[in-house]
């Protein structure tokens, strides 16, 4: 089994700046840089005592399918999972993992972040409780 590390949490908001200050000044996280997407706001935030967990805050798409349509689901366009609520792990072994994923049955959405270097995988797990799950693997140059 591969060794996983958790990577952030992401919430997903109709206001980024608003829940942003709320988690800025209620339970003391700190903003890091994130990336800029084109057509919705992020922030990524992180608590001083756990710098290698980070909080991403995500934009709503007031298009998106309603929260009530299951992961995966009609009507829930994989062009949007990554913007979902999910808990993402990084990887040591990205392609070794994605193949165990396959090798399960497991259902996969594969993207490449803006960046081009980094990768991610995203999956259900089978009660789709938590939503999904991301895995991330740098590309080697």
């Amino acid at each position: 089994m591969a060794t996983l590390q958790l990577n952030h949490i992401a919430r997903e908001t109709s206001d980024v700046a608003r829940l942003a200050a709320f988690y800025e000044a209620v339970l003391g996280f700190e903003r890091i840089p994130s990336p800029t997407y084109s057509g919705f706001q992020v922030a990524w935030l992180r608590l001083p005592s756990s710098p290698d967990v980070a909080l991403h805050l995500i934009e709503r798409d007031p298009a998106a399918a309603p929260v009530a349509v299951g992961p995966g689901a009609e009507g829930a366009p994989q062009s949007q999972l990554p913007r979902r609520h999910h808990l993402a792990f990084s990887v040591a072994d990205y392609d070794g993992f994605v193949t165990g994923l396959k090798a399960r049955g497991t259902e996969v959405f594969e993207k490449t972040q803006p960046d081009g270097r980094t990768r991610q995988v995203f999956f259900f797990d089978p009660d789709e409780v938590l939503g999904m799950c991301m895995l991330y693997g740098l590309l080697t140059e």
